[in-house]
């Protein structure tokens, strides 16, 4: 040990930062000792320092004997001191303790040493202690590494340029963990930079800056990103806890807030809505753009069988030049023909699994066409894995008999290494992709599985189509009166008329309208001094010179080309785009399960409970947006009103429920599994919907009563279809059968 603490310590010249850390440890136990002692009213130990009755905090005494030690050890820092560098080092270090122990306190401005904001303090000295400590083992953090050795050694521009970068890329990698709320990773990956790397390529913190920034409008990875919140941090932060109490006591009594009142609030003016920022709206729009787009089929793979064969050729060239090149030699571990039979091996391979991909994915379409819904066809199209794994088997296909027949015809007697490494590395690469494929296609055959999977895309496009949606929010009682579709928010300028705006033009991608720039078009009102209407809706086909726009007010500067550049065409209506499609499509399965072909009313069921958890995303978001368009409408009278310069037919909570039950309800025809279950749907949302949604579910349960009424004559019958029950068919009485609850315990 002794040995270890010369040569690494002392020999280094680190002594004096050993003393700091030493003299630090020891001053935040014994002030951490001492104010455990005072809060305990201990009556041998001393109090605070309370002068004239003034509190002071000992963040001023360590404030002191941090300026006086640091000033020193600058004032000495040309002169050979190690006694005095050590002493001045022990001296900052216990200042710095006891600066770092209220931390909290400086942080909030109020006095919060044992409340639950207090933990900061804690988590500030251990910081300290960690970077102190791997300072003291001659760890360096970036920038400080020797990074810079290599420009000293050598003094060119492309080596200054080559470690800058390098050190901007780590310092990026540090940013990017940061905001992704891993303030650990973050800090000690300053001086691990494989650290760095884990912690910006995994998911962020919940409420990290960098999951509201990136995960607002993906509500799966907001659930992965609980779940591993709940899963590994939660277990790190209680034994954290457990660590920080044993050291400095028991945190969290609440510290009184002062309230300051009869203090008369300046009035403001209510401010009129600003316009959407120009480049955020753009770069939305791109993202949305680029998302819908319609990826051909064949595009991917021809891209990458065209690189493989250029990759290969350019390959082969290489390999020649090394051998042809004086003193390089190419020696391989097998010889020439072993080499030619691997590479025949690969390429077989890679047909025959190419063959397999076309036949599983006509066998997934044909199945999904006939015995799921025709929507899964498009669906599975646009599929990434699929177009991946074509491409891959046909590249590696490609690149295996272009580096076998230069084999073959050239008569070398040495085999190409790299080439062939090349060639097994993408047999590997395309074996991984065929299990991925494999799990993909028996997705789609497997109905819960891909009623889960458009569920969640469902669930991903409501979020996209109410982005500003707060679950903690509060909405009225009562509403203000919505306003007709037909009804003008803001009068025209009598000066003007009104002129439409017609698809003149077809779109090459298709003709169902897939989304609507509206903050563009409400720019472009603002400034041509008009109201725009959007007549179709999202996920509604446009036929040719049928209306896209009205246009009320002044039409001297309207632009209709700036107003068709604002949608999004294409050939169908996928999950991803709308909620509506999401529910069509789990409709249609439903339907296609009820048919007479199929009769599976249990996969009904399973379609039921993804469109009940829909509905219950999308009520609370359409009644606050019913809200918020009626609180525009009573203020539409006003000219200056940026929101009125827009308008559009949007659906409403009856349309939703319209879409999603209706035609469930009349293919429920003799089945009373489907009908209990659509009754315990109803009576789920009315619990948990306000009064103002549910006349149109109230309706639907008459109509389920008559319907009932109508097709069953047995009491019994009457009775099991009359029931609402969450599993369809899973017990007599269903959800209100459960008189008899499941206690667990000793009861008292």
């Amino acid at each position: 040990m002794g040995r270890w603490f010369t040569e690494t310590v002392v020999d280094n010249g680190r002594l004096p930062l050993f003393f700091l850390l030493v003299s630090f440890v020891l001053a935040f136990l014994f002030i951490r000792f001492s104010v455990r002692m005072i809060r305990a009213e201990v009556s041998w130990w001393p109090g605070n320092v309370t002068p004239g009755g003034m509190h002071i905090h000992h963040v001023m005494f360590g404030l002191v004997m941090v300026l006086i030690s640091g000033f020193a050890l600058v004032a000495i820092a040309n002169y050979e001191t190690p006694v005095a560098n050590c002493l001045l080092a022990s001296v900052f270090g216990i200042g710095s303790a006891l600066m770092l122990d209220e931390f909290a306190l400086i942080l909030h401005l109020r006095d919060v040493y044992w409340a639950e904001e207090g933990r900061s303090s804690i988590d500030a000295v251990f910081v300290a202690v960690a970077i102190t400590g791997l300072y003291l083992l001659g760890i360096h953090p970036i920038g400080f590494a020797g990074d810079f050795d290599a420009y000293q050694q050598d003094r060119s521009l492309g080596t200054l340029a080559l470690v800058l970068g390098g050190l901007a890329l780590q310092l990026l990698l540090a940013a990017v963990t940061l905001l992704k709320g891993k303030l650990w990773t973050g800090l000690i990956g300053l001086f691990f930079v494989p650290l760095l790397i884990i912690g910006a390529s995994r998911l962020g913190r919940p409420r990290s800056p960098w999951a509201r920034w990136r995960y607002a409008d993906k509500p799966a990875k907001q659930a992965r990103a609980f779940t591993r919140e709940k899963r590994f941090r939660e277990p790190a932060v209680r034994a954290k806890i457990v660590v920080q109490e044993a050291l400095s006591g028991r945190f969290g009594v609440p510290i009184p807030v002062p309230v300051v009142t009869d203090v008369d609030e300046p009035a403001f003016a209510p401010s009129h809505a600003k316009l959407p920022n120009r480049l955020l709206s753009a770069i939305r729009w791109n993202r949305t753009r680029r998302r819908l787009r319609h990826a051909p089929v064949w595009r991917l793979p021809a891209f990458l069988v065209t690189c493989s064969i250029v990759f290969a050729f350019v390959l082969v060239e290489v390999e020649g030049a090394l051998e042809a090149s004086d003193g390089v030699t190419v020696e391989a571990d097998i010889d020439v023909s072993a080499t030619a039979t691997l590479l025949a091996v690969i390429a077989g391979g890679m047909i025959t699994l190419t063959g397999l991909v076309f036949t599983a994915i006509t066998l997934a379409m044909q199945f999904g066409a006939s015995q799921i819904s025709v929507r899964v066809v498009p669906m599975l199209q646009q599929e990434a894995i699929m177009r991946w794994s074509i491409g891959m088997f046909l590249s590696t296909f490609v690149f295996a008999v272009i580096i076998a027949s230069d084999l073959a015809l050239a008569g070398e007697n040495t085999s190409p290494v790299l080439a062939t490494w090349i060639a097994v590395l993408l047999a590997f690469i395309s074996a991984f992709l065929f299990i991925a494929l494999v799990a993909r296609v028996g997705m789609v055959l497997n109905s819960s599985r891909l009623l889960r999977w458009i569920a969640a895309q469902g669930r991903t496009s409501i979020v996209r189509l109410y982005p500003g949606f707060d679950p903690d929010a509060e909405v009225e009682e009562l509403l203000p009166t919505p306003v007709p579709a037909t009804q003008k928010l803001l009068a025209p300028d009598p000066l003007g008329s009104a002129m439409t705006v017609r698809l003149t033009q077809l779109s090459p991608d298709g003709r169902i309208l897939l989304a609507v720039d509206a903050a563009r078009i409400q720019r472009l009102a603002t400034k041509w001094g008009v109201t725009v209407e959007v007549m179709p809706t999202i996920g509604e086909f446009v036929a040719q010179h049928a209306v896209l726009f009205q246009v009320d007010g002044p039409q001297l500067r309207v632009r209709a080309h700036q107003l068709i550049a604002a949608l999004v065409f294409g050939d169908t209506h996928s999950p991803a785009v709308s909620p509506v499609a999401a529910i069509q499509a789990i409709v249609d399965i439903a339907l296609k399960a009820l048919s007479p072909a199929i009769n599976d009313p249990g996969r009904a069921v399973q379609a039921i409970d993804h469109v009940e958890d829909l509905l219950m995303t999308i009520a609370p978001r359409v009644r606050l947006e019913t809200a918020d368009s009626g609180s525009s409408a009573r203020s539409a009278g006003s000219a200056s009103s940026t929101l009125t310069r827009l308008r559009g037919t949007r659906r409403t909570w009856t349309d939703y429920v319209t879409i999603a039950t209706d035609e469930i309800r009349h293919f429920s025809t003799g089945s009373t599994q489907v009908q209990r279950r659509l009754r315990s749907l109803f009576l789920t949302l009315i619990d948990a919907c306000p009064p103002d949604q549910h006349p149109p579910l109230t309706a639907r349960l008459g109509a389920l009563d008559a319907q009932v009424a109508r097709e069953w004559t047995s009491e019994l019958d009457i009775g099991l279809a009359s029931v609402a029950d969450p599993q369809g068919l899973g017990s007599e009485r269903g959800s209100s059968g459960r008189v008899v609850p499941l206690v667990l315990g000793k009861p008292e």
